[in-house]
């Protein structure tokens, strides 16, 4: 299309002048969305009907549609080119990138979280333990332009809120400075996801195959893996052991543990090779966890509403910026009303097919339960919520609901969701030693 022709020539002659340098990309190709001005010049849907009647499209670089619903590519220079992505599912992984460029939202919204790693132990190039942290969150929207970094300076996660979302990237091809291009498991892990070493990747699918028949040797057999594995392939095993035998939601549900206890076996035989690092591993495979679960349940929602409440849930691990979030959304909305009155909501809706009472996963969702969710969701502590039941209720019933209060908020604490929206960032890496038996 023209339009993306004349746009990819302006970056071209630009680029050229800075002799082709790769730190002054991001902003010269954001400066270039902003000059040209997309939004007000492309529909996404015409450049379907575009695709459809061209016979001859510019050289395509993801054909396999690895990354988007699907990606287009609209201009293919030497060094550089312009792809559009549309986004139909919602991705939460938090990655780097290999390359440098910008981006502009074309059409939807997302929530854009930007993170950081502190790394405390390299176990090799393509594997390392740390802090992944959350710098900020912000939501964006229609126009809005993001420069991309290559490396670990520009670590995020993109969550698109709507179905579908389309994004314009004006990208390089590659950045050598952004390799391994890494992707970031919260808490504490960062991996290469496209590293391909043949002996790792059959053992881990002969661990599948092991979990997947039942074999009646199963455990001996990855335990005995387990004993002569580096970390990293360790690792690999025991995510892949985690998603077979703790993946049962009736065994979740009714607190039947024989899946889980088996892992811990695996766990145990694995500590016996890697001592204290492999207390990093648990907490990792909870987040994952806790992300799949969340997502399942908001597949089965409709409400733009609460699907926005589960997509903070899911990316925002902090009550003050899922607030924040909420007010930019629905700025005529009190947040904790706005909130609180999702949260009822979900109280009363039935996930199909699952033999949790509703969405939140907890027996009951009442008024008395609204009211210590609203005080806790102000930021106000179980005792300061107890005072406020002795204040504003009549003398019988505040008893009566002091005596619930604890429960309650227990239901809240094992609630997926409510205790994602309720808790505090999470605590600091266990220290880990270099390893037990050698």
């Amino acid at each position: 299309m023209q339009f993306f022709d004349e746009l990819g020539s302006l970056i071209e002659q630009r680029w050229r002048d800075k002799n082709y340098h790769e730190d002054s990309f991001p902003a010269l190709a954001a400066q270039a969305l902003t000059d040209a001005d997309p939004i007000s010049h492309i529909d996404p849907w015409e450049i379907v009907r575009w695709v459809h009647k061209e016979n001859q499209l510019p050289n395509q670089q993801d054909i396999d549609a690895k990354f988007g619903n699907p990606p287009l590519t609209l201009y293919a220079g030497p060094r550089f080119y312009i792809d559009l992505y549309f986004w139909i599912d919602s991705t939460t992984s938090i990655h780097q990138h290999a390359f440098a460029g910008a981006f502009q939202v074309l059409l939807g919204s997302s929530i854009h979280s930007h993170y950081r790693f502190e790394q405390e132990q390299p176990i090799n190039a393509h594997f390392s333990t740390g802090q992944v942290l959350l710098n900020r969150v912000d939501l964006l929207k229609k126009g809005d332009i993001q420069r991309i970094y290559p490396g670990r300076q520009y670590i995020h996660s993109l969550f698109h809120l709507d179905r579908p979302s389309a994004t314009l990237t004006v990208r390089t091809y590659h950045s050598p400075s952004g390799y391994p291009q890494y992707n970031y498991l919260k808490p504490y892990i960062a991996e290469n996801p496209f590293l391909k070493e043949t002996s790792t990747i059959k053992k881990i699918q002969t661990v599948s195959l092991l979990l997947s028949i039942k074999h009646p040797e199963v455990d001996q057999m990855i335990s005995e893996l387990i004993s002569i594995s580096d970390f990293h392939t360790t690792f690999l095993i025991l995510n892949e052991a985690f998603r077979y035998l703790t993946g049962n939601e009736l065994e979740r549900v009714f607190h039947i543990s024989s899946g889980r206890e088996r892992f811990h076996g695996l766990l145990e035989k694995a500590r016996l090779r890697h001592g204290k690092l492999i207390d990093l591993i648990p907490p990792v495979f909870d987040e994952i966890q806790r992300q799949s679960n969340i997502i399942h349940r908001r597949a089965y929602l409709t409400s733009s509403e609460h699907r926005f409440l589960l997509a903070l849930i899911l990316n925002v691990p902090d009550r003050a910026k899922v607030l924040d979030l909420v007010k930019q959304r629905f700025p005529q909305k009190d947040p904790v009303d706005a909130v609180a009155e999702w949260v009822m909501e979900l109280g009363t809706t039935k996930l199909l097919g699952s033999p949790e009472p509703n969405v939140l996963g907890i027996d009951y969702f009442d008024e008395d339960a609204l009211f210590i969710f609203r005080r806790l969701l102000a930021g106000r502590s179980i005792e300061q919520v107890k005072r406020s039941i002795q204040e504003e209720y009549p003398v019988d019933a505040a008893a009566s609901l002091l005596e619930d209060t604890d429960e309650i908020y227990e239901a809240f604490q094992n609630s997926i969701l409510l205790n994602s929206i309720l808790s505090k960032s999470p605590a600091p890496a266990p220290q880990a030693d270099d390893g037990g038996a050698p």
